[in-house]
């Protein structure tokens, strides 16, 4: 089977992240992949990809018209004619099934967040398979936007990785605090600015003691500095761009934070978790069920900023609950997921859209 992969860009960000791991379980069945983005934005995917050996184009060097964005793909299908036409975020998602109706050929898209855009909302039903990133993504696939649940399976993106174990803080030193993401409107990283400010405001005393470091670089960058300079938080907050391996930054924090308005499976807080980081993050996607399956963290609710503040600062006073919720996170994160369930869930998946379009394979 000849399977063409659409995604909206090459940026930073979890979804462009896994497509190494996604098109080594497509291989693994015995299936060619062809990658291609609409855009490039920031790239920051392509050197996963060039790691990983495989080839990618993109359509346009920056962002086109979606007219014009389903005219150039529809031109290189014809040249390819594959089996399956599978997309991946929003934008890619129009222009793989309008293309895909247009030409005959049969689609299967992710999702990869509890949210729709509109002209998701109106094409869903050109799809003829949706794959959620996690459970709650498959829930919100099947009663917000009523898909009939045998057009949904679900293939968790995350895996995970070998991590050494995240320090106990001994509750003198400083509490080192971070997070990681694309910085984009989405994660709410002015509100986990705003808490710190928020913080040292009602608790001077932690000034010298708490400090947030948000690895990640993106169109947010120079709004989220200007906002750390407006409050003085220099001493505080530091963001120091892309890290091609967070490993490191995971296993020197001691507590981390994800404020995201939404997100579905949210690779990298449960990354944190694998490495015993104790999380605080909003109720979003998959990380409400994690957290509460595990208790490895504090759910955040209401105003974001304050309810941030507030959690830090009880967990600042518990050292021991910051260990134990850390260790059980990282248990959790054990026992439910690794590179067999994740293999295991992309092979079940394949075996799906082989039937769809009418091939076999080696899975």
């Amino acid at each position: 089977m000849k399977i063409h992969y659409l995604i909206t860009s090459l940026e930073s960000g979890g979804a462009e992240a896994a497509v190494p791991r996604i098109v080594a379980v497509m291989r693994k069945a015995g299936h060619a992949v062809e990658v291609t983005a609409c855009e490039p934005r920031d790239m920051a995917a392509a050197r996963l990809l060039d790691e990983a050996g495989i080839p990618y184009r993109l359509l346009f060097d920056r962002r086109r018209s979606k007219l014009a964005t389903i005219l150039a793909f529809v031109r290189l299908l014809r040249q390819s004619r594959p089996d399956v036409i599978w997309t991946s975020l929003s934008a890619a998602g129009l222009v793989g099934m309008i293309a895909g109706a247009w030409l005959g050929i049969p689609v299967v898209s992710w999702k990869h967040s509890a949210s729709i855009r509109l002209h998701t909302r109106l094409t869903r039903g050109l799809s003829r398979l949706w794959v959620a990133d996690s459970p709650s993504v498959a829930a919100f696939l099947t009663s917000g936007l009523n898909i009939p649940p045998d057009r949904v399976m679900t293939w968790p993106l995350f895996e995970r990785l070998p991590c050494g174990q995240a320090p106990r803080w001994d509750g003198q030193g400083v509490l080192r605090i971070g997070s990681v993401g694309r910085l984009h409107p989405v994660k709410n990283y002015d509100l986990l600015i705003e808490a710190v400010a928020l913080l040292r405001q009602s608790r001077p005393d932690l000034a010298d003691r708490v400090h947030l470091t948000i690895v990640g670089d993106g169109p947010e960058r120079a709004a989220l500095e200007g906002l750390i300079v407006r409050h003085g938080l220099q001493s505080m907050v530091a963001l120091p761009g892309m890290a091609s391996d967070v490993r490191p930054f995971l296993e020197s924090w001691h507590l981390y934070a994800q404020p995201s308005r939404y997100e579905g499976m949210c690779l990298a807080a449960h990354e944190a978790m694998s490495a015993g980081l104790p999380v605080i993050v909003t109720p979003v996607g998959e990380l409400r069920e994690s957290v509460r399956a595990s208790g490895g963290g504090l759910l955040l609710e209401g105003e974001v900023a304050a309810s941030c503040a507030g959690a830090i600062e009880a967990l600042a006073a518990r050292p021991d609950r910051l260990a134990a919720m850390g260790k059980a996170g990282r248990a959790y994160i054990e026992r439910t997921y690794g590179a067999d369930a994740f293999e295991r869930a992309g092979l079940a998946v394949m075996r799906r859209v082989e039937a769809l379009a009418g091939v076999a394979g080696q899975g």
